[in-house]
């Protein structure tokens, strides 16, 4: 069985029904209404997946998620705004356009603009977790997962940050599992190759396996013409522009329906 909904075994119907009844059961009734409130079957199923279905290891992976997501910075993952993260929008260097041909949201990562000497650490992290965040609003079932394109064009030794590199690890690894479909790392040098030697040890082998080195060509048939800018070989004449993308981003944290893409 998958461990997806509708696809589960009894056994794992039976694991998914103890999970719910011991994170409703914790001691700690903020968390738990939080958990009542953010918690849905498919969720679970996240958090099971990635611990293969083991008890105690998906409660302990949950509970430290719920954490995070409660006291992130000082004020919790859901009060994250757009205007907290100014620099990073204005940047350009992340955002979320288009789907693929399996139907995920694409996220674009384009490195040229992240330079480590001018980055505002808090402020960055704060922007993956709500780059995070607004991927799982607009997922609609049964897309489950995303598709990241990472650009590395003219990148150079000040673009490339192991400790920031790290950190989205950590948190899609930790608090968002099971959310990442395929990962393109498009018009790569060895610099960038030499680079990746560092990072492959860090990451599960199960997403390390999902990491696909593309040409243009490449990049197109696995993603689509119609879903990719020029730049990368696509017909889509989308051209970022922050005051009126993020605009964007505030309706679909709104939850107006909205998408980014």
């Amino acid at each position: 069985m998958s461990g997806f909904i509708g696809n589960l075994s009894a056994s794992q119907e039976a694991t998914l029904a103890q999970t719910k009844q011991r994170i409703e059961s914790i001691p700690d009734q903020k968390m738990a209404v939080y958990a009542k409130n953010f918690m849905d079957d498919s969720m679970y199923l996240r958090f099971l997946r990635a611990r293969k279905f083991e008890l105690e290891p998906s409660v302990n992976m949950i509970l430290a998620m719920l954490k995070f997501r409660m006291e992130y910075q000082g004020i919790g993952v859901d009060a994250l705004t757009s205007a907290m993260c100014p620099n990073e929008i204005a940047s350009g260097k992340t955002f979320v356009h288009n789907i693929d041909k399996e139907g995920r949201p694409i996220v674009v990562m384009r490195g040229r603009f992240h330079d480590t000497s001018k980055v505002d650490l808090l402020e960055g992290q704060r922007f993956a977790v709500y780059i995070m965040e607004v991927c799982r609003k607009i997922l609609r079932a049964p897309i489950e997962t995303v598709t990241l394109v990472f650009d590395m064009s003219d990148v150079g030794r000040k673009n490339l940050d192991l400790r920031f590199i790290k950190y989205i690890i950590d948190i899609l690894q930790n608090y968002y599992p099971e959310s990442l479909g395929r990962i393109y790392i498009y018009n790569s040098t060895w610099f960038v190759q030499g680079f990746w030697k560092l990072v492959r040890p860090l990451l599960d082998p199960v997403t390390a396996a999902k990491v696909i080195f593309v040409d243009k060509k490449t990049l197109v048939g696995n993603v689509g013409e119609a879903s990719l800018m020029p730049e990368f070989g696509g017909s889509d004449p989308f051209v970022y522009n922050a005051q009126t993308y993020v605009q964007s981003l505030d309706r679909v944290m709104a939850n107006s329906g909205t998408p980014a893409y």
